[in-house]
């Protein structure tokens, strides 16, 4: 029988998060748990962002917190739809303007748009 290792368990991560909608919210001792450790310490929660980093998955807050209780929500980082969006906010908020910015902006838009597009005609197709 093959012993599975964390660094497979956090090779499977992505798999979980994807289905169905490529974004999950799990609180940070869940996380701690997936890790194999008992308690969020520093080390711990630096380990558990590099290994999310690893596997492209991106989480909010950024910054992990050691509080167990907290949640975070984590997503496929190359994930289309909502995962894109979430990403293109979060790098947005975090990153200095530079020379994607614009494009960035306008991309979040045009998402944005859409997904308004859709939910309003989703509500007239609803209306009586």
């Amino acid at each position: 029988m093959l012993e599975t290792t964390a660094e497979d368990a956090w090779a499977e991560l992505p798999k979980l998060i994807r289905f169905p909608y490529g974004f999950e919210l799990w609180d940070v001792e869940r996380l701690v748990r997936f890790d194999g450790a008992q308690r969020a310490g520093a080390r711990i929660i630096e380990r558990i962002e590099q290994q999310l980093a690893k596997n492209n998955i991106g989480h909010l807050p950024t910054k992990l917190p050691t509080d167990g209780t907290c949640r975070v929500l984590l997503y496929c980082k190359d994930e289309p739809g909502l995962p894109f969006i979430v990403r293109l906010v979060h790098d947005l908020a975090t990153k200095d303007v530079n020379d994607d910015t614009n494009a960035s902006v306008h991309m979040l838009h045009t998402l944005l748009q859409a997904m308004q597009r859709t939910s309003q005609a989703a509500a007239r197709k609803d209306a009586p």
